[in-house]
């Protein structure tokens, strides 16, 4: 009986391990389905492999045997020495990185009427000369004068449209078909040939005003001469002939850009510069001129909140208690006024004077930066402004010269971001953004 026993002991062990060698060789022709919800079932399947099922939670995961078998020799192991002969958990699918974006970020398109329109009407406008403006707005674009001083050309009855007088500012006109006289001189140019405005840092000199026309200087002088027969102009000017000095115009400097311009545009107007908001006669240092009028506005208007910073030597070194004064603020014209900071720059890395102040100012109301100081007992030897919101001067720029900004460069002068930057800087010692 012990002999028969052993003997169906091992028939089992044969068996077992012949069954075990035909699953490893794939030649098995059943599969063997373990199942979390009941007993273990056999079915026949046509394929030549067979599938193990285990339970996690409520759901069957089949793995290959194939695959089983495959990955555990390349472990080095038996078919099912690790893990029972299922395959390790896949990896998960990570999306890719996002790539890093390259060059400057793209601009989003503004809605003008033109999006609106149709091909045809498109079409039709162009050779129809493009949209009509009032005539005052077409003289300051052509470069003709500012717009209140275009509107009183008109009327005084000094301009012509197709040679017909016109006495009303607002008369509708096309710059590409009309012909848009002063004084019976045609003219043309301005903005009406530029597709990009100009934008340019100045360091402006002492003794030059911010404005488009005389202060009243020349014109006294020429009075003087004709009471004079003709000699007294030399004498009020001086003994070299020179203009007055409160008769230089800062746009004066730029007399290269527009002889440049001529050159290119040879007859025609060359566009109208002016100034962002005002330095007085005597103060220096940073200065934007433009010929965008729209973006001078934003810049100048004090909702924009653009800080400036000005640099003040003062005549003795102030004290504590006088640059306590001035970080109080003072009233001007009626309203008052507090700077956004004040610090002494007494022991400055630059090896400058001493008897110097920062003073950051938002407002920026004629002669705000003097009043302070007046208002504290300081007295201003030299005034110098040294950065417009995010746009610092350059240390190397020349009094007297100019620059032509890049588009990011414009860019900074609204950038609250870099304007912190450069508070840092300045705190710090370190270079100047530009």
């Amino acid at each position: 009986m012990h002999a028969l026993a052993s003997a169906a002991s091992a028939a089992t062990r044969l068996a077992s391990l012949a069954l075990t060698r035909r699953v490893a060789s794939g030649t098995a022709p059943r599969v063997v389905v373990v199942s979390s919800s009941g007993p273990r079932r056999r079915r026949d399947d046509a394929s030549s492999s067979f599938a193990w099922r285990r339970p996690r939670g409520d759901r069957d995961f089949a793995v290959s045997a194939r695959a089983s078998s495959s990955s555990d020799d390349r472990a080095g192991g038996a078919p099912g020495a690790s893990g029972g002969g299922f395959l390790p958990d896949a990896p998960r699918a990570h999306p890719p990185p996002t790539p890093k974006r390259v060059g400057p970020r793209v601009a989003k398109k503004r809605f003008t009427g033109e999006d609106a329109a149709s091909p045809d009407e498109l079409r039709r406008s162009r050779r129809d000369g493009g949209d009509s403006m009032r005539l005052g707005k077409a003289l300051a674009k052509l470069g003709v004068a500012s717009r209140r001083a275009s509107e009183k050309l008109v009327f005084d009855r000094r301009v012509t449209v197709n040679g017909v007088e016109i006495a009303q500012p607002q008369h509708p006109v096309r710059l590409a078909v009309d012909a848009i006289a002063v004084d019976g001189k045609v003219v043309d140019g301005g903005l009406a040939l530029e597709t990009n405005h100009a934008y340019f840092l100045l360091n402006k000199p002492k003794g030059y005003i911010c404005s488009d026309k005389p202060s009243g200087a020349r014109t006294r002088a020429k009075k003087a001469s004709l009471l004079d027969g003709g000699g007294g102009g030399a004498e009020n000017a001086g003994n070299s002939g020179a203009p007055p000095a409160d008769d230089k115009l800062v746009l004066d400097l730029f007399q290269d850009w527009r002889d440049r311009w001529r050159g290119k545009h040879p007859g025609k107007l060359p566009p109208r510069l002016f100034t962002v908001g005002r330095l007085d006669v005597n103060t220096t240092g940073a200065l934007l001129v433009t010929t965008d009028g729209a973006w001078c506005q934003r810049v100048a208007h004090p909702s924009s909140e653009i800080v400036k910073a000005y640099v003040v030597t003062a005549a003795d070194r102030p004290t504590k208690a006088q640059v306590r004064r001035m970080a109080e603020g003072t009233t001007v014209d009626g309203a008052k006024v507090v700077p956004a900071r004040v610090r002494s720059m007494e022991h400055e890395r630059d090896g400058g004077p001493p008897n110097r102040v920062l003073i950051e100012v938002v407002d920026g109301r004629n002669r705000e930066v003097r009043e302070i100081c007046a208002a504290a007992g300081v007295g201003v030897r030299k005034l110098k402004r040294i950065r417009v919101g995010g746009l610092r001067m350059p240390s190397e720029l020349p009094t007297g010269r100019y620059v032509a900004l890049k588009p990011h460069q414009v860019g900074y002068v609204l950038d609250k971001g870099l304007a912190s930057n450069a508070k840092h800087e300045e705190t710090t010692g370190k270079a100047g953004m530009f």
